[in-house]
């Protein structure tokens, strides 16, 4: 052991005397010129025993080198490469391309919510009118009465216009002047004289004649039509019945007492009985069906027997 250890040694030794004697010959001009390029080391057999393989392996190869005979030149640095990426390399575009972003990340993109499209508002409720108060009654002309019947009790005014025409109109045409009509559109025109029971269609329909509740009491105003006399008075033709069936509907329009020699009550009084007897009438307001207006009149006239409700119809059209 310590004689191969000894024997490293040695050689370690010689290889480093070698080393130093070949720097000093080659800076030596005739050295480096004659003798150094064609020097070869000299083979050492330093291995015995053991280390016979190794020895022979390394003697069955060619130990000798050639250094070059030409100079080396000055040192030049290596060129860079000139072939550039192509258009389409990520490395060219660099930040050109737009990451995509992972699917854990858009979990908590703070994205402001799109807002949801409130509803439609609802048109505001026409509020209701104020009832009547004063003796007074609303509208100087029947045009202006009906069309505050139609916007009070929702029923058209042209269907009140049919049915005055077709009951009273050659005593009181569609253009009537507001000074009559302001006299019969007073409550209690026929107790202090002020109107005429007759012109006023204040007398009984069937008898011909003023009650007698009426400052010109018992003035005949037409022939008897005979039959049970049903109180029948005003410009729509309202029995007494038919006014007391209505008056606790109509405490929300007129406040007080009423009475259907009253033009705007008579009218009041008839959009109340005509709607009850349709049962279920037409929403609308200011147009109501054939069949509709077809049942209405039937229902006031009890048939349709005169061509009654053919008239109706008609004049409802007309006015409409």
């Amino acid at each position: 052991m310590l004689s191969h250890r000894l024997r490293i040694i040695i050689s370690l030794a010689v290889a480093l005397l070698v080393v130093n004697l070949y720097g000093r010959l080659s800076t030596t001009p005739f050295v480096k010129k004659n003798l150094f390029f064609n020097f070869k080391f000299p083979t050492l057999n330093l291995w015995t025993g053991q280390d016979l393989s190794l020895q022979n392996k390394l003697n069955n190869q060619n130990n000798s080198f050639n250094l070059p005979t030409s100079k080396i030149s000055s040192f030049s640095p290596t060129l860079a490469p000139s072939n550039k990426p192509s258009a389409t390399s990520e490395v060219a575009n660099g930040l050109s391309i737009t990451p995509k972003p992972t699917l854990f990340s858009t979990g908590f993109v703070n994205k402001t919510p799109t807002p949801k499209p409130t509803s439609k508002p609802k048109p505001t409720a026409t509020p209701k009118l104020p009832a009547v108060t004063s003796a007074q009654r609303p509208g100087s002309t029947l045009t202006e009465i009906f069309n505050e019947v139609q916007k009070r009790e929702c029923i058209p005014a042209a269907l009140l216009y049919a049915f005055q025409t077709q009951e009273t109109g050659p005593w009181w045409p569609f253009d009537s002047p507001s000074s009559k009509v302001k006299i019969y559109n007073k409550y209690g025109w026929w107790l202090d004289g002020t109107g005429s029971s007759c012109t006023g269609m204040g007398y009984h329909t069937q008898t011909g004649i003023v009650p007698a509740d009426a400052v010109d009491a018992g003035t005949v105003c037409q022939n008897a039509l005979g039959g049970y006399d049903q109180a029948i008075m005003g410009i729509l033709q309202i029995n007494q019945d038919e006014e007391n069936a209505a008056k606790k509907y109509i405490t929300n329009v007129i406040k007080g007492s009423i009475d259907r020699r009253v033009l705007f009550d008579n009218a009041v009084i008839f959009a109340i009985i005509t709607k009850n007897r349709l049962g279920t009438p037409p929403s609308n307001c200011t147009d109501w069906p054939d069949d509709a207006v077809r049942e209405a009149a039937e229902k006031h006239y009890g048939s349709c027997g005169d061509n009654y409700c053919t008239n109706i119809l008609k004049y409802y059209k007309q006015y409409k």
